[in-house]
């Protein structure tokens, strides 16, 4: 760690930083003893923020520990089991840190809730339920909640440390998204807020800045379940609401900005509004203050999106209007089903998409014919005639009983040799 990112200022800076560290409790007592007798022997500095940037070099202490250490802030940096490393951002529900779990040595997010919300008890009783809830929950587009409770008057919820960009600080960073590539995202929301409506979970507070956007380009839901807080205190009003859940009215459903129950078509309609907004930088609802907005959601119709992108393409117009329909009825009524109608957006567009070129493939040998048989020909043929012997006249009635009755012609033959042998031997008697 560079000296600058320290502060030097003599002012404030406490004089003993092991007794600081000790009254944090962000190390342990074998730590501690341990960077002591470093400082004994001469490998570490006495001087307190000489020290601090050897701490942070050797990744004992990381920067934002020692810049409050030196500042002689020892409160907050351990919540219940869990120390804070490092401050990620902060959102309309409180702020949320990196941190690291005592016992089970796990990074974890930890979101501290904002102490604007946490007002009554019938808050607390509310978070404590819908926490419950959310630990059921488990999607790959959907961030985990690991471990949630109360220290003091303190709300926390531990969830899975995901590296990544929320859409939010990247439409910031770059601008308008590709259409393509807010399509995808938005589809995978849709999965997750699916996994979580059918958990009985509405978020309620559906923008870019809730859609994280990890390292390996997958998109995962935030803040499932905090969304009910706000609704869980009756004294709240419209400018208390307004000034904690900042950019909120933005892409607040019509029935959500009416104060009526919602369910999961409500949190459809702002996916709509954040996609609307990713594409074209401009918000579906422009005015110039929140009433002004809020009162066109609720009474108007958006800002067609073909007034600022008319390249787009019709089916992705239409996929929009539906998820932005004033009427609940009107919507995709579930997230898959959402989900489905802009994976296929995708599939479309993929599908016009000249072919890469296919991978070789090793062409088949042709099968060997087997030898060819002689063909039997089946079909039915006249028989031929009978070709028939002439005989004599005289012959004839014989030939005609043989074929009628073979026997019988034999029978006449032996009569008829028979009868010439008698006559033939009388004959000879009379001739004598």
């Amino acid at each position: 760690m560079a000296t600058s990112d320290i502060s030097r200022s003599a002012e404030g800076v406490p004089t003993d930083l092991l007794a600081v560290i000790r009254r944090s409790g962000v190390l342990t007592e074998r730590q501690l003893e341990d960077v002591r007798a470093r400082v004994l022997a001469g490998e570490y500095p006495f001087d307190p923020t000489s020290l601090a940037e050897c701490l942070v070099r050797d990744q004992i202490l990381t920067g934002f520990q020692v810049r409050r250490l030196l500042k002689n802030k020892t409160h907050g940096l351990v919540i219940d089991r869990y120390v804070i490393l490092d401050r990620l951002g902060s959102g309309s529900m409180g702020r949320v840190y990196r941190a690291h779990h005592q016992h089970m040595d796990r990074i974890v997010a930890l979101k501290i809730i904002a102490p604007e919300i946490v007002t009554n008890e019938r808050v607390i009783a509310r978070f404590q339920r819908e926490m419950k809830l959310v630990g059921r929950l488990d999607h790959p587009n959907v961030v985990r909640a690991f471990d949630a409770g109360q220290v003091g008057s303190v709300l926390y919820i531990v969830m899975e440390y995901v590296p990544g960009q929320s859409l939010g600080q990247r439409f910031r960073a770059r601008g308008p998204l590709p259409p393509a590539e807010v399509i995808d995202c938005a589809a995978q929301a849709a999965l997750g807020l699916d996994h979580a409506h059918r958990q009985g979970i509405v978020h309620r507070d559906i923008k870019p800045s809730n859609l994280l956007l990890t390292d390996e380009r997958r998109i995962k839901v935030l803040d499932l379940g905090l969304g009910v807080l706000m609704e869980a205190d009756e004294e709240s009003n419209f400018a208390t609401a307004d000034g904690i859940a900042v950019g909120t009215i933005d892409y607040m459903s019509p029935e959500q900005a009416c104060g009526q129950d919602v369910d999961g078509r409500s949190d459809l309609y702002s996916l709509g509004c954040a996609v609307y907004h990713l594409i074209t930088g401009r918000l579906p609802y422009p005015g110039d203050s929140p009433i002004e907005r809020l009162g066109k959601r609720i009474s108007g119709q958006p800002v067609p999106i073909t007034d600022l992108r008319p390249d787009l393409p019709s089916n992705l117009v239409r996929v929009l209007n539906k998820l932005l329909a004033n009427r609940p009825e009107d919507r995709y009524q579930t997230g898959a089903e959402a989900a489905e109608a802009l994976q296929a957006l995708t599939r479309r567009k993929t599908s016009r998409e000249p072919a890469s070129p296919a991978a070789p493939t090793v062409k088949a040998l042709p099968t060997p014919t087997p030898p060819s048989m002689p063909v039997i020909d089946t079909a039915p043929h006249p028989l031929p005639e009978v070709l028939r012997t002439v005989y004599p006249g005289w012959f004839q009635p014989l030939a005609d009983l043989a074929e009628r009755s073979p026997a019988g012609a034999l029978v006449v033959t032996l009569t008829a040799l028979l009868t010439s042998f008698v006559l033939g031997a009388a004959l000879a008697l009379l001739v004598r």
